[in-house]
């Protein structure tokens, strides 16, 4: 041990004082730092220099120094730092906060003509002098978006504008509520559906024809005027405009679809808490399907997420089958022609728990290992000394959610592929207590930590106290809650 203390000791002193005072001036503390600094900054490694080179690093630590001070003055001035951006003054890599380099590399994607950023950048400033949501974030049922997307959008159709916006003046202090003053004043004659607002922070294949639709309504014309996807009708349209605000585009057209077919609010809810909620595609297949559930109004709703993926998975599902090392076939679906007409409700009810319990038998599942979430489980001491626990645990395995199908009597089997590909969660809502593990309810949590669906045995909804625990954990974790996840009272 003597030998290597004087070793060390003379390293130590082989190095100059010169060299010294010049870690010293670098802000590095040891000879490892050192290196680590000269290694980043992609000067020679070694602990002798040249003055010469001790001033080339001198000078680049200097330089580092008086661009990160610029920087910092930049990203605490807000109409600063929208000027330079818009300008490309500033390059969005070099942006300490996170959320402004969100901001600023929105902005930089958008055209580089000079004459376009100085427009942005004008209006830009104008927005920001009277509100406070530029630099914020917007949250549309499950996804969040920025502020400023929107607001690009809005410049870049500045030719529909239908009054100037020096003169807007918000008048609350709520950022959603300027917000939606704000698209109001610019763009409404006649109030457009609250869902509607949507558009503007979307950016999918669909998000131009969508602004399009909101400007056709803003302008007072009637919807089936706009180029639609599907035909409306003229009940369909009407209902379509009445559709609740929390939901998407996609989910007012299937709000609409129902009600213009004879269903009810309830109806409406359960269909869209499933796959086919917020897609247009087989619209005329799925059209029998919600008709089907219109002429059976005494079929309880709690089955039409277990029938729409029974019909799902007999028509349209694709499976991967692994048949030898490196090889995968695709099992298609088993009946491609598979039709509603002629059905009756008790028959398919009986196809369905058929298909459950194969589901509950199927080694199709067997193969899948899921990763973690992420998301924290969730315990809560209950009972008269506090000794039974209501815990929430994830399952990590297709032979787990095997295992909880066959005790809870539904179809979370079939969840295994999307669990694997990490589109969504299952978790299982337990009571513990000296008298065993009963599970109560079966969770799901999309990719986006929303809690979409809930239930417990033969898909029944919570109830009142198992719902509140549900939230508590969601509360607790980060999870943001459907509207769609409901009680049974």
């Amino acid at each position: 041990m003597k030998r290597k203390l004087k070793n060390s000791t003379y390293q130590s002193k082989a190095i100059k004082p010169s060299m010294k005072k010049h870690m010293k001036a670098l802000g590095v503390s040891n000879e490892r730092a050192y290196v680590a600094w000269c290694a980043a900054h992609n000067f020679d490694t070694t602990l002798h220099k040249s003055r010469e080179s001790m001033g080339e690093e001198y000078d680049a630590h200097i330089n580092g120094r008086r661009i990160m001070n610029e920087q910092a003055r930049v990203h605490h001035n807000p109409d600063r730092f929208i000027r330079d951006v818009c300008l490309g003054r500033t390059d969005v890599n070099d942006i300490t906060r996170s959320n402004w380099r969100e901001v600023g590399t929105i902005i930089a994607k958008t055209s580089c003509e000079l004459k376009y950023r100085e427009g942005l950048l004008e209006f830009l400033l104008c927005i920001n002098k009277k509100a406070k949501f530029v630099f914020e974030t917007a949250t549309l049922g499950n996804k969040k978006f920025r502020y400023i997307q929107a607001l690009i959008y809005f410049y870049d159709c500045q030719s529909s504008w239908i009054r100037e916006i020096e003169e807007w003046e918000p008048r609350t202090h709520n950022i959603d509520g300027q917000f939606k003053s704000l698209v109001s004043y610019l763009f409404e004659r006649c109030p457009a559906p609250c869902f509607m607002v949507s558009a503007w922070f979307r950016k999918d294949t669909v998000s131009d024809n969508y602004r399009a639709w909101y400007l056709h309504l803003a302008s007072g014309k009637n919807i089936r005027s706009a180029e639609l996807p599907i035909e409306f009708t003229k009940k369909m349209a009407h209902n379509f405009m009445q559709a609740p605000s929390y939901c998407s585009i996609e989910q007012a057209i299937t709000w609409g679809h129902i009600h213009a077919l004879g269903g009810d609010k309830r109806l409406a809810d359960a269909v869209l808490s499933t796959r086919v909620g917020e897609t247009l595609d087989e619209h005329k297949f799925w059209t029998s399907v919600y008709s089907f559930f219109v002429d059976n109004p005494m079929l309880d709703r709690v089955h039409v997420g277990p029938i729409i993926d029974y019909l799902h998975a007999q028509k349209f599902e694709v499976r991967e089958c692994v048949t030898a090392p490196g090889v995968v076939e695709h099992i298609y679906s088993p009946k491609p022609n598979l039709s509603m007409r002629g059905r009756k409700a008790e028959a398919l009810l009986k196809q369905v728990d058929g298909w459950h319990g194969n589901l509950a038998k199927s080694s199709d599942a067997q193969k899948y290992f899921f990763k973690k979430s992420g998301i924290p489980g969730y315990k809560q001491k209950t009972g008269e000394d506090k000794q039974d626990i209501w815990r929430i645990r994830e399952l990590l395995s297709g032979a787990e959610l095997i295992k909880e199908g066959r005790e809870m009597q539904h179809c979370v089997a079939s969840y295994a592929r999307a669990c694997a590909a990490g589109r969504c969660s299952i978790w299982a809502m337990e009571y513990v207590s000296s008298k065993g593990i009963h599970t109560h309810q079966t969770i799901e949590v999309s990719q986006l930590k929303q809690i979409v669906q809930c239930r417990g045995k033969r898909n029944a909804y919570p109830t009142k106290t198992e719902l509140n625990i549900i939230r508590k954990w969601g509360q607790t974790v980060g999870l943001s809650m459907s509207p769609y996840v409901v009680s049974r009272g």
